[in-house]
């Protein structure tokens, strides 16, 4: 059996939106592969049959497809795709054919929904207001760019493309946040649009979307009603607020062809509401929702409305955990969703007439995408220990059965290690943490010991969490128990849990993860000489809040960390978060957040630390980096910044590949230089 390395990452695939046909007879989903020569990825939608055991095929080809979309009559399948640089609207007839584009925007088309008749789209577009304004112009012309040769297509877009660069030049800043992921936002606002789809899918499109919305708004993808007269969706209750993703209201928006826009707000101030979808009676609105009282500390709920708005119930309040994803059951009785758990993702599903939560898997997984057919079954999508990305079916009776395994040959040729559970106790926090350990691992024998933080800090990590799947596979087979826990702060356990590091990212956070190394080494397991951390982003912090703190550690690798608070507060896109974190600004109490800082405590940090930071990170600014990275420099430690070009905060996640395995095989050969967890593991393979 070969181990899994660094490079292994190019060999595995990824399964991701799950979309079972109308009748439930199959499943489209897009695969996601790994070009190594191109240094990027591969996303195409393929199909499965549920039911006749044909293997999986692949549907499309255009290599950038995603966001698979059935019609309701099950005769074609919507999907986006920038197959041709521009993200457009398709669709292919299920019985064979080419693809269509069936809408497009100037700025590329976000995320779609069939209307219930199939007649008409809807989608999201960014738009600016000089844009929206020369849509309004032409609102009853027809599409000229749809007529145009190729020479003038061509020529239009270059022209766009100059006078672009030409007005940000100097960028003028008059909103905030004004860049977020790798990207700058360009004033533009995520506005609705419907489209009427052609009578004969092979024909070029010939009308215009209509644009449903107006304003310095963002809206989220649209919902339609079952009549097809309105789109549900969220959006911003103040635009100027600089807060990403939350305080959104839900709101209802005439679709029938010649209505004037309006926006009707259905929730309103108290609870942040998104993800709005209408029951197929038409009764109810199902929407998720997150109270805004420290709503930092909140788990998400799912509420159920009448379809005109009303008294808000929630569904889930009683679990005390959050709902992920969620779907209605094609009959309207059921709502079904994924609820974030003592470690692990699972499927529930609520009954609407009495509100009886069932639980309906029970698995040591992370679903990351599911979709309910008619007939009740659940095709989901799902991470385990041991296998990092396969598609399952649960049946009517509660069997599940894998359906599709992509990473079936690289499983049977690799050896996974297996993960073992453990739980502690830790200042009356009970705390979930796994180990894996090496090949030939004897318990009689000390170990290198790698610690794993992870980011949020409300994030759950489980025993197969899809993105650090590879990584700590590797880790494991490079010779280190590799241990991972979930401190207070993390989300899956209660809002108590949740609101446990309020006001203290460092201390009580890392006293929860040192007495899980405590508990090792007193077992026998770790070699307390060689004992290595890291973490990303609120791992980052933590990981040199705990060398600036103890200096039980041999090697530590801080990635895309927030190491100063207070600057921190001024660079971020999301600048409000270490207000609501620690109840204090930069303007009130300066000296309080530079007490929770790790920069603070440079002059305590002894372990040679490796800083990882990308330099398109507008999540956490590499700044952070920089001013850690000089200071140590100043105090002579040792210290190296790699900086990583053309890459933002989902480097480790969603980086270029190349970057993805050099990344990983620097934090190797960082921990290697003073652990030598590689020697130990050779010295323990030949006695």
């Amino acid at each position: 059996m070969k181990p899994i390395t660094e490079e292994s990452l190019y060999e595995l695939a990824v399964v991701e939106d799950v979309c079972v046909s109308p009748d439930g007879s199959r499943v489209a989903f897009v695969r996601q592969t790994v070009d190594r020569a191109g240094n990027k990825y591969i996303r195409n939608i393929w199909m499965k049959d549920i039911d006749t055991g044909e293997p999986a095929r692949p549907f499309t080809a255009g290599g950038k497809d995603t966001s698979p979309r059935w019609t309701a009559d099950g005769r074609r399948l919507g999907f986006i795709s920038s197959r041709d640089g521009e993200s457009k609207l398709y669709a292919i007839p299920i019985a064979g054919g080419e693809a269509h584009v069936i809408a497009t925007h100037r700025n590329g088309i976000r995320a779609f929904e069939w209307s219930p008749d199939d007649s008409r789209v809807a989608f999201t577009a960014l738009v600016r207001a000089d844009e929206r304004a020369e849509e309004d112009r032409q609102l009853d012309r027809t599409d000229g760019e749809s007529f145009k040769d190729e020479w003038q297509i061509k020529r239009d877009k270059e022209q766009r493309e100059h006078e672009e660069a030409q007005r940000f030049d100097p960028y003028v800043l008059r909103q905030y946040p004004y860049r977020t992921g790798t990207e700058y936002m360009r004033d533009r606002r995520l506005h609705v649009y419907v489209a009427d789809t052609p009578a004969d899918f092979g024909e070029p499109v010939k009308t215009k979307p209509r644009r449903l919305t107006d304003g310095d708004l963002n809206f989220e993808q649209p919902k339609w009603s079952v009549d097809g007269q309105s789109i549900y969706a969220a959006v911003a209750r103040d635009p100027e607020s600089g807060i990403l993703g939350l305080y959104t209201d839900i709101v209802r928006l005439p679709a029938a062809s010649g209505a004037e826009r309006s926006l009707e707000r259905l929730t309103a101030a108290g609870h942040t509401a998104w993800k709005p979808e209408m029951s197929p009676d038409g009764r109810w609105i199902a929407f998720l929702r997150l109270n805004e009282d420290r709503l930092l500390y909140r788990v998400t709920t799912l509420a159920l409305m009448p379809a005109d708005g009303g008294q808000v119930v929630d569904l889930t309040a009683g679990l005390d955990r959050s709902v992920d994803a969620w779907r209605w059951s094609k009959d309207g009785a059921y709502i079904y969703f994924t609820l974030i758990a003592d470690g692990a993702v699972n499927l529930h599903r609520v009954r609407i007439s009495d509100g009886q939560i069932e639980q309906l898997t029970d698995a040591t997984q992370e679903i990351t995408s599911f979709d309910v057919a008619a007939d009740g079954r659940i095709v989901f999508a799902a991470s385990t220990p041991s296998d990092p990305s396969a598609l399952y079916v649960r049946e009517v009776d509660g069997a599940i059965r894998l359906l599709y395994q992509p990473n079936a040959a690289f499983l049977a040729e690799h050896t996974v290690r297996p993960v073992e559970a453990m739980r502690y106790e830790s200042e009356g926090y009970q705390i979930q943490g796994w180990i894996i350990t090496p090949p030939g691992f004897d318990v009689s024998r000390r170990w290198p010991l790698a610690v794993e933080i992870h980011g949020g800090p409300a994030v759950m990590w489980s025993a197969g969490t899809r993105s650090m799947w590879h990584e700590w596979q590797t880790l494991a087979q490079r010779g280190y128990v590799v241990f991972f826990c979930n401190p207070r702060g993390a989300d899956g356990y209660g809002e108590a849990f949740l609101s446990g590091n309020h006001r203290d990212w460092g201390d009580g956070p890392m006293r929860d993860i040192l007495k899980g190394v405590d508990e090792l080494i007193a077992k026998g397991v770790a070699d307390p000489q060689c004992l290595v951390v890291t973490g990303g982003s609120y791992g980052g912090y933590m990981t040199a809040w705990i060398i600036g703190h103890d200096n039980r550690f041999v090697a530590a690798v801080a990635q895309r960390g927030v190491y100063n608070l207070i600057s921190m507060r001024g660079t971020c896109d999301i600048a409000y978060f270490t207000d609501w974190h620690f109840d204090v600004t930069p303007f009130d109490d300066v000296a309080f957040l530079w007490r929770h800082s790790p920069l603070a405590y440079a002059p305590q940090m002894q372990t040679p630390l490796l800083l990882e930071h990308s330099e398109l990170d507008f999540r956490v600014p590499i700044e952070q980096a920089e001013q850690l990275f000089q200071a140590l420099k100043y105090l002579k430690r040792t210290v190296e910044l790699v900086r990583w070009p053309r890459e933002g905060h989902e480097l480790s996640r969603s980086g270029e590949p190349k970057h993805r395995v050099e990344r990983l095989r620097r934090i190797i050969e960082w921990f290697d230089r003073y652990a030598g967890a590689e020697r130990h593991l050779q010295t323990e393979q030949t006695e």
